[in-house]
This record gives C-alpha cells, structure tokens and sequence, in this order.
C-alpha cells in the first residue's frame, strides 16, 4: 500500500500539552508552560467588552513589538547584514495592521458610533476622523495629519487583512510581489505611538458635540 507520507514525523497529539482549560493551582508544575490565553474571560459580564477590547488591541501591539526586536536581531549580525528567506517583515506588519483596525474601531465605538463593517483601514481612519469636530486647533491637525499618513503606509501595503495573509489574491496575483524594506521597529514604535494617542481622544467631548 502507498504512504501519503515520506516520511512519518509528527508525534502523538497531547491535548494536555497544548490547552486546558484549568490549572491545578499556583502550585501545577506545568503552570510556567503555559500562558493565559486573556484575563478578560474571568472578568465581571459587564466589564467584558472593555477588558476585551483592550486586551486584543494590546497583545497584538505587544506581539509587534517583540517580533520586531526578534526580527532585528536575526539580520543585523556583527559585521553583515543577513537577508531572510522567511521575513519578519511580514507578521510584524500584519499584526500592526490588525492592532491599528482594533484601535480604530474601539475609539470610534468611544465617540459614540457603531464602526462601519468592514475591514478596510483607510475608510475607518476616515470615519472615525469625520467624527472629530471640524473646528481643530492646530497641533490636532497636525497629530491627524501625522497619523493619517502612517495610516496610508500601512493601508498601502495591505489595507483589508489580506494582503499579508496570503500570498495570492482572488484574482491568483501575487499580494507582495514587489521589493519592500521594512524597518520593524519603527513600525512597532509608531504602532504604540498610534494606540496610545487614540486613547487620549477626548471623548467625552466629542459625544457632548
């Protein structure tokens, strides 16, 4: 009879190994094996969509973060610089794309607006600034402006949540074919940057208008 495989590698699947859904306490020995998936699920029912929202938007931008350290670490070696068959670049820019669509729709929901369904970051970004008051002072402006275009860098690379999933598109294009450097870090660090000043949006204000 033919195998389907070469060879037989993979091992026998322990479901223990991977998730459970308890510790056996403090004191489980395989407790520093594993990491709580989101603290959120142990919260209070009315707490949840706030702890939830706020925990995805900050393990993603913890997740660019460290992978862009990684990222940064595997090609500047001392002395060379080392050109990766299988890139950083990709996940750290997906994970900030999908970190800035989860920023933008809960700032949109904090103004007092349901966000559009979509996926698209360039036409949430201009919804949730439509919702701004038109009359801004001009570091607003400027803070807008700036963070529009980091926006449109990012949406210009992949503005759906497609284009660096997958290789090709629906129509059977390549989604990357085309040279790109990336500098991870500083992605990672507008990134926060990003999070951080749609926090300080004044809400209240903006739902009193």
């Amino acid at each position: 009879m033919n195998s389907v495989f070469k060879e037989h590698t993979f091992p026998k699947y322990n479901g223990a190994d991977v998730m459970k859904s308890q510790m056996n306490g403090l004191d489980d020995p395989t407790l520093r094996d594993f990491a709580l998936l989101d603290m959120s699920a142990l919260m209070k029912d009315e707490f949840k969509e706030e702890w939830f929202e706020e925990e995805f938007i900050r393990s993603f931008l913890n997740a660019t973060m460290e992978l862009a350290k990684a990222g940064r670490t595997a090609v500047d070696k001392p002395g060379m610089y080392v050109f990766y068959m299988h890139s950083y670049a990709l996940p750290v820019l997906y994970l900030a794309r999908h970190c800035m669509e989860l920023s933008i729709k809960r700032a949109t929901r904090k103004c007092g607006f349901e966000p559009k369904k979509i996926h698209g970051l360039k036409e949430l970004w201009d919804s949730l600034v439509s919702r701004f008051p038109r009359q801004r002072n001009r570091e607003d402006r400027r803070i807008i402006k700036n963070m529009g275009n980091f926006v449109a860098a990012i949406a210009s690379v992949d503005n759906n949540g497609i284009s660096l999933r997958y290789p090709k598109n629906k129509s059977g294009s390549f989604t990357q074919d085309r040279t790109l450097f990336v500098n991870g870090e500083q992605v990672a660090s507008y990134l926060e940057m990003f999070v951080s000043q749609l926090e300080l949006v004044d809400f209240d204000s903006i739902k009193q208008g």
